[in-house]
């Protein structure tokens, strides 16, 4: 049960939840960029569990099936072609050995999930399938390559509308661990900047740039190297910002004006390359209050999943669906 890699571009990887728990001993958590994306997969396949899909960024790939299963592809936008034919995205497809999956360039967004039922299995590492590049941790994905999947019972074909949360204005911060070795000056100018999106990022983090002056601070020459968090904006030697992401480093010393909070993450990470925002600053009770409501959509999304309408001719297992509720005799309604 596999899926035979045709073509895929540098920055494709088998993701899941991650490492959490081991930045103690050097291994940052790694695993999906956008949660969100990765969840709606699950539910659109019915899984349950950590099941690892493949993440793409910016770029997609060509894939045969060698063996039929389910799939649905989630996250930034991109044309998704099965034998060259259009699948919407966010519905369950099924692909029978010998068919050509094939995932076009990101349109919208930055980072997409291609899911299986059950998901993929590759090698596990320390718990997780994810892949890490700069720790040689997972799977890498080269032409030729062969990613192996569960046999799976069968999966409804249902739909979910995916939400476009790529394009936001305004990301969440709260006050990093190194804020308060900032003027306050510089803050203001740092809340008041309108900043970009640069084509220097990957898994690791991600550089802003901007106009106006930078961001530098002598307080940062003190700063010794401790604990690096998720969404930890560190500004550098230069004052320029990076915003750190999933497969940064555990350790580091370069001061960290704020850090984006745990709600916001996902939105962030699916920024597009030039694309503009702002940070906006808000209290630690706020963040948790957004998190929550994450939570919440998170908990919310099969009531929000739909079954596809097909026809039925165009339907070949037809008889795996229960169409008849019950049976009669034939002469119920013959005048007596």
């Amino acid at each position: 049960m596999s899926l035979y890699i045709n073509s895929a571009l540098v920055g494709a990887s088998v993701q899941d939840d991650g490492r959490p728990g081991l930045q103690r001993y050097g291994v940052t958590s790694g695993g999906a960029v956008d949660k969100l994306a990765l969840a709606q997969g699950r539910v659109l396949l019915n899984d349950e569990g950590n099941t690892a899909a493949l993440e793409f960024s910016a770029v997609g790939g060509k894939f045969k099936v060698q063996t039929s299963s389910f799939f649905v592809f989630t996250g930034a936008e991109a044309p998704l072609k099965l034998n060259g034919n259009l699948i919407q995205q966010g519905q369950v497809f099924e692909a029978k050995a010998g068919d050509e999956i094939e995932i076009g360039s990101i349109s919208n967004g930055f980072y997409g999930y291609l899911h299986v039922a059950g998901g993929f299995l590759s090698t596990s590492h320390l718990g997780s399938r994810s892949t890490n590049f700069q720790v040689g941790l997972g799977a890498t994905l080269e032409i030729g390559n062969i990613l192996p999947y569960k046999s799976t019972s069968y999966r409804d074909l249902k739909l979910l509308k995916l939400n476009d949360y790529f394009d936001s204005s305004k990301i969440r911060v709260v006050a990093g661990p190194q804020t308060n070795l900032f003027s306050e000056k510089v803050l203001q100018r740092f809340f008041s900047t309108e900043f970009k999106v640069s084509p220097m990022r990957n898994r690791m983090g991600v550089k802003l740039t901007f106009n106006g002056e930078n961001f530098y601070t002598d307080e940062g020459l003190s700063v010794l190297s401790d604990a690096i968090e998720l969404g930890d904006i560190q500004i550098d030697g230069e004052g320029t910002p990076t915003v750190l992401l999933n497969d940064r480093q555990p350790t580091g010393g370069y001061p960290r004006i704020s850090t984006i909070i745990s709600a916001d993450l996902h939105k962030f990470a699916q920024k597009s390359v030039a694309s503009k925002f702002n940070f906006v600053l808000v209290s630690l009770r706020e963040a948790v209050n957004a998190l929550e409501v994450l939570s919440e959509q998170l908990g919310n999304l099969r009531s929000q999943v739909a079954s596809v309408q097909r026809d039925p001719h165009n339907i070949s297992n037809l008889l795996n669906y229960s169409l008849v509720g019950g049976a009669i005799r034939g002469d119920e309604f013959d005048e007596s």
